[in-house]
């Protein structure tokens, strides 16, 4: 059997998977006992708006990703990678200018085929559903800005790639750990001052009672946050959300302008503290560590895997060759697939731990639980996942389940 034909037996389990997983979130949870439970704190109408704002994007969902696998198994098995990598070299002998070429050519027709799934679950759906609010302008320039973005840090990781496994044949693996590690690092402390204000708005929360408060939380997790910003999601979505940023002298507390319009100033402590919690575990530090370690891992088992001739000889690329890239993308959502539940695993313990710190830093069990329906609501989240996506993908313990955990914690207080 010829090398096509089995790459496409062997990934059409993936888009069985995908579409199991597709019906399984569309019948969702039937557990009586769950509704009883969900209905008192919730109305019918929010279930049914948590389904009606969820379930259209799963059958695009599943387009794309079907869509995706089909587009890199053609690019890597018929051929056509090596075609645009052959392109880029009779342009250009300079390596940085032949990876520039390449991903020209690899992204344009990325975009001719993705553009119209892309625009309609982006603008069509988030228009449709109220979850966004830019005008199909604003929206086309926030994606062009967020492509451009990704094109460049794409070009110059590729770039010293393909330098370092040319000049550094034995040991490149160990040097492209290294250089992703301090990319990843670069990033975090960057990002909350030079890439988020490229897509965003921020201004620093007015001096009050409020800020004074979220400020004394952090300080009393012993979190040194150096000041508390104001994003302006209301021009982009309607979406609620706070978060800590950066890192070192760039470390700094973000709440969603929709989250100060929608709630109270206990409902906001409760979610500040659950983010000081995250930072008083060392969440972030635990998470850059298992970045760390995947990044060295996947370099060596990408080193280990291409010294193999016949690996080669089946992929028909190397790894010192452009048209290695769709595979590296291959290989990324196959991975994902694996570890994707042990990842989301790992987070919802940490989330828990957060959970805790939150209720600990504020001792107010009503607000976590009130935030927490404002929260579904403001968001439109499906309220009943199915009980085994849950398991296998929620990056977050469910709402309901975090619910009764306030609960429990309210009985113990009383």
């Amino acid at each position: 059997m010829a090398p096509p034909a089995i790459a496409a037996l062997a990934l059409a389990p993936f888009i069985i998977w995908k579409i199991v997983r597709m019906l399984l979130a569309y019948r969702g949870d039937t557990s009586d006992a769950t509704r009883s439970y969900a209905l008192k704190h919730f109305t019918q109408a929010d279930i049914d708006t948590g389904k009606t704002h969820t379930q259209p994007y799963y059958l695009p969902g599943l387009a794309s990703y079907a869509l995706d696998l089909v587009f890199l198994w053609a690019l890597i098995f018929l051929g056509l990678a090596n075609r645009i990598e052959g392109m880029a070299r009779s342009i250009t002998s300079i390596l940085p200018l032949q990876v520039g070429c390449f991903l020209v050519i690899f992204n344009a027709v990325t975009i001719a085929i993705f553009a119209p799934l892309t625009c309609y679950t982006g603008y069509v759906l988030g228009r449709r559903l109220g979850k966004l609010k830019q005008t199909f302008r604003e929206w086309l320039w926030f994606n062009l800005k967020e492509m451009g973005i990704g094109f460049a840090l794409t070009w110059l990781i590729f770039s010293i790639f393909e330098a370092t496994v040319r000049h550094a044949p034995g040991l490149w693996w160990l040097i492209v750990g290294s250089v992703l590690t301090l990319f990843m690092l670069l990033m975090i402390f960057i990002q909350p001052i030079i890439l988020a204000p490229i897509f965003y708005k921020f201004t620093r929360l007015e001096d009050g009672p409020l800020r004074d408060r979220l400020l004394e939380i952090c300080r009393k997790a012993g979190v040194a946050a150096r000041d508390v910003f104001v994003q302006h999601e209301s021009k982009v979505t309607t979406e609620t959300n706070a978060y800590f940023t950066g890192i070192g002298k760039t470390k700094r507390i973000v709440l969603y302008d929709n989250l100060l319009n929608a709630n109270s100033p206990d409902e906001i402590a409760v979610v500040v503290a659950h983010e000081a919690g995250h930072w008083r575990r060392r969440h972030v530090l635990f998470f850059i560590c298992l970045s760390v370690a995947a990044a060295y891992a996947g370099s060596y088992l990408l080193f280990r895997l291409f010294q193999i001739y016949a690996v080669r000889q089946f992929l028909g690329t190397s790894v010192d060759r452009l048209s290695i890239l769709p595979l590296l993308s291959l290989l990324g959502v196959i991975v994902s697939t694996f570890f994707d539940p042990a990842a989301a695993a790992i987070s919802r313990v940490l989330e828990r731990h957060a959970d805790r710190d939150s209720l600990d830093l504020t001792n107010d069990p009503a607000a976590f639980i009130s935030m927490d329906v404002k929260l579904v609501r403001s968001n439109k989240t499906d309220i009943l996942p199915h009980p085994l996506l849950e398991k296998l993908y929620a990056s977050h313990p469910g709402t309901l389940e975090r619910i009764r955990y306030a609960e429990e914690r309210s009985a113990e207080k009383a």
